[in-house]
């Protein structure tokens, strides 16, 4: 049952909040109202968490992206082993004195730093040696936040209408760039991940998955980009997650396992997301298909089935598609929309995760689920 006017008095005429948190409104509006109307949240606790391992390995990576801007240097400038050195060397200082001794607490802290240094040179070493090789792009910026940082991009604001507003901010991992001779600047962004993830088609049409390619959205409707990636003429290309830590296979046999190191690396650490086909040659210039998830034909043509590359238009209308769900969720917001409402995708459902279970306390055995279906069945009977 909607509560008209509670989104005002919380927030006034302009919702400012994050894509994250419009997610958390997709997944039930009660989770939201508690989340970002009353503030709620459980105690912090000085512990190394699955956060706080996230948060440090994106913090080496920003150092390790500003110190070679400061040197006028690119990724691709070093060698595989290199940069391998150079992140460890960052990491291991930035976990001598990170969050007041975190990851010098005990010894399953200590061993823990070690796992996510090395993970990191792993990391660092695959990704220096596909741009030297085959990936064209170029980091311009990471950790890049907007709406938030004083200098840097605005909040992106969609008029909601009614007078209302909705001003989105956040934090991009990195964005990366690929210069033409005619001017324009292709524009990727890539979201780190402690874990693998991909888009699933069913989330971000009904609003549960947009963070990834809201930020893109963002991008693409900045004024003027210049001052923060040094680039004009953006044209949105591509949204990757990557996982900082890799996802391996597991080999048949010993033998299989150490004659297929390298290659496994590059497995574990590829890119899932969606992209404009017509980059691709930009994206791997070699065609090797280890980065990113495609398979071409021996024509040269993209298989059937390669459902991350998209044409140009349906690339658009996806983004298209993200920004109406961000409108319709800052609407729903403003409505007064607050019910206990999880969705339900096959048996997921988002109270496992939920810090208010013991809010709302709805029985799971009896409750009606909202059932996720696309959105042009979504009036069909279960």
């Amino acid at each position: 049952m909607p509560f008209a006017g509670w989104a005002e008095k919380l927030f006034g005429a302009t919702l400012r909040s994050s894509v994250s948190r419009l997610e958390q409104f997709a997944c039930c509006p009660f989770r939201f109202l508690v989340h970002s109307g009353f503030h709620a949240e459980e105690r912090k606790l000085f512990e190394l968490d699955a956060r706080e391992q996230g948060s440090f390995q994106h913090e080496a990576l920003k150092i390790f992206h500003e110190q070679l801007q400061a040197a006028g240097r690119r990724w691709r400038d070093l060698t595989p082993a290199e940069a391998r050195d150079r992140i460890g060397r960052i990491a291991a200082g930035l976990a001598a004195g990170y969050r007041n001794g975190l990851l010098r607490a005990d010894g399953r802290s200590r061993f823990a730093a070690e796992i996510l240094i090395e993970s990191l040179q792993d990391f660092v070493e695959t990704l220096v040696g596909w741009m030297r090789e085959q990936y064209d792009f170029d980091p311009a910026a990471a950790e890049l936040g907007f709406g938030i940082d004083p200098g840097g991009p605005p909040a992106w604001e969609l008029d909601l209408g009614s007078g209302h507003k909705l001003a989105l901010r956040g934090r991009i991992d990195r964005i990366d760039v690929c210069r033409e001779p005619d001017g324009r600047t292709w524009c990727v962004v890539m979201d780190y991940k402690s874990g693998w993830r991909k888009l699933d088609p069913l989330l971000v049409e009904n609003g549960v998955q947009l963070q990834l390619l809201a930020y893109l959205g963002a991008v693409r409707r900045w004024p003027d980009p210049t001052s923060w990636l040094r680039a004009s003429g953006l044209v949105p290309a591509g949204v990757f997650y990557v996982s900082l830590r890799g996802q391996y296979e597991r080999g048949a046999n010993r033998d299989d396992a150490r004659t297929g190191a390298a290659d496994a690396r590059r497995r574990a650490y590829r890119h899932t997301g969606r992209f404009d086909a017509a980059v691709l040659p930009h994206l791997d210039r070699l065609g090797t298909a280890d980065q990113f998830n495609y398979r071409l034909n021996q024509d040269g043509r993209l298989r059937a089935g390669s459902a991350e590359a998209l044409a140009r238009v349906e690339f658009e209308k996806l983004l298209d598609l993200v920004e109406l769900r961000l409108r319709e969720c800052g609407r729903a917001i403003f409505s007064g929309a607050a019910q206990v409402n999880p969705y339900r995708k096959g048996r997921e459902t988002p109270c496992e995760f939920c810090d208010y279970r013991a809010a709302c306390r709805i029985d799971p055995g009896t409750h009606s689920w909202r059932v996720l279906r696309p959105v042009e069945t979504a009036g069909a009977p279960a």
